[in-house]
């Protein structure tokens, strides 16, 4: 007798991570080629759980698009994301406002998401990930 095999169904477990209503937040005013922004990372327990990114062109589209990409990162951080998953997608994308910003950490950016990439990953990942990301040099991560 041949036993009939079915593939299994597989149903991935995603668990969103509820924040606490207290959480330690820290906010940055940049400007980035004359753009002014406001970046505010707030952390709970040690993590990065929530980002606003706002700029002070509000009703733009660029305003529109900058403050999606961040209301996606933080859902994607409260489902498991790790954040050296966004610096590295984010990491060299060019777009405008792209130049001089004046964040002493951060010279030149190509993009406001570029700017968050670099300051998220300066803010929270230790020195040999930031060598390898090509955002710190060898010599001045010591």
């Amino acid at each position: 007798m041949s036993e009939v095999v079915t593939p299994a169904s597989v149903t991935p477990t995603i668990t969103r991570r509820r924040m606490p209503r207290r959480r330690v937040g820290i906010r940055r005013d940049v400007s980035i080629a004359g753009t002014d922004f406001a970046v505010t990372v707030n952390i709970a327990d040690g993590d990065l759980v929530e980002v606003h990114l706002a700029t002070a062109k509000h009703g733009t589209f660029g305003a529109g698009m900058t403050d999606a990409v961040a209301h996606l990162l933080t859902t994607a951080l409260r489902h498991g994301m790790p954040v050296e998953e966004f610096v590295r997608t984010f990491l060299n994308t060019r777009f405008e406002p792209s130049g001089l910003s004046d964040d002493p950490d951060i010279g030149r950016v190509s993009s406001p998401m570029d700017y968050l990439a670099r300051r998220i990953a300066l803010d929270t990942l230790p020195t040999e990930r930031l060598v390898s990301l090509g955002i710190a040099e060898p010599a001045t991560a010591a």
